[in-house]
């Protein structure tokens, strides 16, 4: 904050070195927690949400991309891959890729009035996951649809700065599922999640003509109405813990859900690392850190393993892919007794482990 204060002064400028300082930031929104001690009762300030660190830190990206400073050079392939008709997604792969998932599930539906956005990170990466959700919402007899006209949604253009390549993608998918006729669209992805249901309204200045929902907020609904078969409870509880993702916990205020649905799964014991919720440990993933610099984020996603692994517990869930992607390669250079002594596991195959 003292080096954009400069900047506003005039004391510094606009520089190269200063966007590769910029861009090492994950835009976890920490700082915003511990600047402004909210979690803290007995402290009370009026102006306590005064100032929003990240949207503060997306402007001066956003001001380093319109002085040419940036994107940087692994962000600048990222904005070119989304926007590539063939592409339209940050991992330079042909489009269609992203739905060989789809081909196992002929039930989905091109219309509906809950749709389900797949986003870029599961399809390309960890299509096994959907598989394991889809077995969840075939199981309790919920029907989806989906559109294999998405595109990205732009979160990592948002992240970096490059707003003109999102414009695009925004009114495209929003024009995709106002046509299908939807009134929820839900979304397995963290970032995804938050881009749709805080930056889509913020951007287009009015709000959706859906509601916007996260993977968890309806597998609790699920849960409550007793619509998961789970198998019988036996032997010893395992120790789940589970960590806050950035982009659901301190940037949507989403806690609470996920760690319902843990407690409510039959032979599972929740424990909390000593960092959680609003002050947990970032994965390291996010605000463009995985693409440019993925020494960094490994790093700091090996420090979020120690801490899951010193709570005891047997399991480390969470329910972001990109939370889970850079947690497996971090996980993958620990060695293999650390390995022994924690599992990871996205929260839907943790699910469906337990039906």
């Amino acid at each position: 904050m003292n080096v954009l204060k400069s900047l506003l002064e005039g004391k510094i400028s606009l520089s190269k070195d200063l966007a590769k300082w910029v861009y090492e930031c994950s835009e976890c929104g920490n700082c915003t927690e511990v600047c402004h001690m909210t979690q803290n009762e007995n402290i009370i300030l009026p102006t306590s949400n005064w100032i929003d660190h990240i949207k503060v830190w997306e402007a001066l990206r956003k001001d380093l991309v319109e002085a040419g400073f940036a994107p940087l050079d692994r962000h600048e392939d990222l904005v070119q891959y989304m926007s590539n008709n063939e592409m339209k997604n940050p991992y330079g792969e042909n489009k269609a890729k992203k739905f060989d998932w789809v081909k196992q599930f002929p039930d989905i539906k091109n219309k509906g009035e809950i749709a389900f956005f797949a986003g870029c990170t599961m399809p390309l990466r960890q299509a096994d996951t959907l598989k394991s959700m889809m077995k969840i919402l075939t199981t309790s007899g919920i029907e989806i649809a989906l559109s294999k006209d998405e595109w990205c949604c732009g979160s990592i253009g948002i992240r970096i700065g490059e707003l003109k390549s999102v414009e695009e993608l925004l009114k495209h998918n929003i024009e995709i599922f106002k046509n299908m006729g939807v009134k929820i669209v839900f979304t397995a992805c963290a970032g995804c999640y938050r881009t749709w249901k805080k930056d889509y309204p913020e951007l287009l200045g009015e709000d959706l003509p859906f509601e916007v929902k996260h993977i968890t907020e309806v597998l609790i609904e699920l849960l409550n109405n007793n619509q998961l078969p789970f198998k019988p409870e036996e032997g010893e509880k395992l120790k789940v813990t589970y960590h806050d993702s950035c982009h659901l916990g301190r940037h949507m205020d989403l806690y609470e859900i996920p760690r319902e649905i843990i407690s409510k799964i039959p032979g599972i014991e929740l424990i909390e690392m000593k960092r959680n919720r609003k002050n947990a440990w970032c994965c390291g993933a996010g605000g463009g850190v995985k693409s440019q610099f993925p020494d960094l984020a490994k790093d700091i996603s090996k420090e979020r393993i120690n801490e899951a692994i010193e709570s005891g517990a047997d399991i480390l869930t969470t329910s972001c892919p990109f939370c889970i992607g850079n947690l497996k390669d971090a996980y993958e250079e620990l060695g293999a007794e650390l390995q022994e002594r924690i599992k990871l596991i996205d929260i839907i195959d943790l699910i469906v482990s337990k039906m």
